[in-house]
């Protein structure tokens, strides 16, 4: 996502569910890459926890005109881009805070199949919204573009570039309480399985 965007170093690239294991990964390899990040969510508690990561920006959802505070943050040049996992009613907040122009890629419906948005932002200002679903991207890609790729992420893995949010671990014969805690809400990182 963050190559399909292209984003400049010092511009902004906006995000839903910054919390989530995939957010922080976000804005752990962007504050490497030199683009700053307004992250989206729901809970206050998380503000100074994805700031630690290196968010450079942090919006609750719930408080405040979003959009007025993207325009505040980019001194009216709005985010670059964005990506949003959530869908419905906030991918329209999302639209209106890219730049003319922009990019919006959705990557999730967690607030199901309807998205909402406003016509103007797409034929006036030329916003566009597109699918990101990994394993199409991914197909179009060589072997060797490939390989690159992976070699390239285990690289800012091993150099803890991005470190992944990991929640309990659970050996492998115990999968049924690990499905169990991976479904609970805010259950602290991605749950894994190991094998002894």
């Amino acid at each position: 996502m963050f190559r399909t965007l292209a984003t400049p170093k010092e511009e902004y690239i906006l995000q839903t569910a910054a919390a989530s294991v995939l957010g922080r990964m976000f804005i752990q390899y962007a504050h490497h890459q030199g683009v700053k990040t307004i992250n989206l969510v729901r809970r206050k508690e998380q503000i100074e926890e994805l700031k630690a990561l290196g968010a450079d920006e942090v919006i609750n959802i719930n408080e405040g005109d979003v959009v007025a505070r993207v325009r505040e943050i980019t001194g009216g040049r709005m985010a670059y881009g964005a990506i949003d996992c959530v869908g419905g009613e906030l991918t329209k907040v999302v639209v209106e805070s890219v730049r003319d122009r922009g990019t919006v890629l959705i990557y999730g419906l967690l607030a199901g199949t309807n998205l909402k948005g406003g016509i103007l932002d797409f034929i006036f200002r030329g916003v566009k919204l597109e699918g990101f679903y990994v394993g199409l991207w991914l197909s179009s890609f060589s072997p060797e573009q490939f390989q690159e790729l992976v070699s390239h992420t285990m690289s800012l893995l091993g150099q803890k570039v991005i470190n992944p949010l990991i929640g309990q671990k659970f050996k492998f014969q115990d999968f049924k309480n690990a499905i169990k805690k991976s479904l609970e809400p805010q259950h602290g990182g991605k749950v894994l399985l190991v094998s002894e």
